[in-house]
């Protein structure tokens, strides 16, 4: 596992450890291309939520959700 072989990580707060995670994704995203099968399968995904929009939801209510979660977490180390 990449904690064991970089300890340093276990140190970091979850804030480090989320902004390490999105430059992470960054960085792997800007080396990756996108195949045909991913395509396809984003396609499928995409149908499927225009085929059941209730089903899915919105990246304001993900983001809230987010902070309610950070807020949570910081109330129980407090």
């Amino acid at each position: 596992m990449i904690l064991e072989t970089i300890p340093a990580l276990s140190a970091l707060t979850a804030d480090q450890k989320l902004q390490l995670v999105s430059e992470l994704w960054q960085d792997v995203s800007r080396e990756t291309t996108i195949t045909a099968q991913t395509t396809a399968l984003l396609d499928k995904c995409l149908q499927e939520c225009a085929a059941n929009p209730d089903a899915v939801r919105t990246t304001e209510q993900v983001t809230a959700g987010i902070q309610e979660l950070k807020k949570h977490i910081a109330a129980s180390r407090a």
